[in-house]
């Protein structure tokens, strides 16, 4: 299948999902979640931050809140619709804008930092986002991944048989290794509190990060 018609299909989905998405997903300690981002991060507000497959914004309107210049990027246009009624609501100028998470529009070394949050699982292809988000980071910037360590069973539920997920069933080396494949460096896993969601069904959140070498700058 053509790239092009997987990211139709992709986009397809989650237009269908985003009504109930918001209300489906709200098991999450704001307050508790800033704390973790502005500890990774770690710029005190100062800097311009990604956030790829943002949603309806759950990490961009956070991250805004924090004080950063942000972007949030997406294939499905009515999750976007959501998330910029939100940052209007809360008198946020977060941009958010339509494209995929393997092909970005923005030039090298444009971001202090690339988030994601419970994206990872969903790309067709896992490593060449990784190169894109490495290659829009500053030198010395950071990727980081926010993601529930639980496996898809079926691919088939989501976009189809012919589209295959290479992390539905990712365990944490999996991650870490498409991070090492992808070229960033000082991999880090870390398990973050319980506490920041309410999810009693759901696994805790493990965050990956890596930093792209200083010297590709």
């Amino acid at each position: 299948m053509k790239t092009e018609d997987k990211h139709k299909r992709i986009a397809a989905y989650w237009n269908e999902r985003s009504p109930l998405f918001d209300e489906e997903h709200d098991t999450e300690d704001i307050s508790l979640w800033s704390q973790e981002l502005e500890k990774v991060i770690g710029l005190s507000g100062e800097g311009k931050i990604l956030d790829v497959g943002t949603g309806t914004g759950f990490l961009a309107l956070m991250l805004g809140q924090l004080g950063y210049e942000v972007i949030g990027i997406d294939l499905a246009e009515k999750m976007l619709e959501l998330g910029r009624k939100k940052a209007g609501q809360m008198e946020l100028s977060i941009v958010f804008m339509q494209s995929s998470c393997e092909q970005l529009p923005f030039p090298d070394n444009s971001f202090d930092a690339v988030v994601n949050c419970r994206v990872m699982w969903t790309l067709p292809e896992p490593v060449q986002a990784l190169k894109e988000w490495k290659r829009v980071l500053k030198p010395g910037g950071k990727v980081i991944s926010f993601m529930r360590m639980m496996p898809i069973d079926s691919a088939a539920d989501y976009y189809g048989e012919d589209v295959e997920l290479p992390l539905r069933k990712g365990e944490r080396k999996d991650y870490v290794a498409a991070y090492e494949t992808a070229g960033l460096t000082e991999i880090a896993v870390t398990e973050l509190p319980a506490q920041m969601s309410r999810a009693e069904d759901m696994p805790s959140w493990t965050m990956f990060t890596g930093r792209k070498a200083v010297e590709e700058g």
